[in-house]
């Protein structure tokens, strides 16, 4: 029996095709591969990565860092607030996110934005590095395969 995907001719690639259209209406955010596959080296915890995808979710423009209050993260997450605090305190101090605080115009503060530049710049040194690591692996596959080095 064909999927819906096979009976529409869809090569089942498309995000659509995996999640259902009902499912993507409520939005959907992209992640970079290497956040999942590399949080142990960074250092994070699993709710440190579910923090940082509410961020993703509220970062809809590259020039405008989200936004979201550590209440809203909090409910999300079902997490205490202060648990939150702790985490993106951590985050901060890793170097991952930034606090750019943000105030009423009639004073007092409001929710802070999160600029994720360090974030972004750990991912791009881990994704280069395993890049490299990858190349060499493959130059030395290649050599053992036309018979430039013996395999112990």
């Amino acid at each position: 029996m064909k999927g819906k995907s096979e009976a529409k001719g869809d090569s089942g690639n498309s995000l659509e095709s995996k999640w259902g259209k009902v499912t993507l209406s409520r939005g959907w955010i992209g992640v970079p591969n290497v956040l999942v596959e590399q949080q142990r080296a960074l250092g994070i915890t699993p709710i440190d990565v579910s923090i940082l995808l509410v961020l993703m979710k509220y970062w809809w423009d590259p020039a405008s860092p989200p936004y979201p209050s550590k209440r809203v993260i909090s409910e999300m997450l079902g997490r205490e607030e202060s648990t939150i605090r702790k985490r993106m305190a951590e985050l901060e101090k890793k170097g991952l996110i930034t606090r750019d605080y943000r105030f009423m115009s009639l004073g007092g503060q409001t929710s802070n934005r999160y600029v994720m530049d360090g974030l972004m710049e750990k991912l791009e040194a881990h994704s280069k590095m395993l890049n490299e690591l990858e190349d060499k692996r493959e130059q030395e596959d290649a050599s053992i395969r036309r018979g430039a080095k013996k395999i112990a």
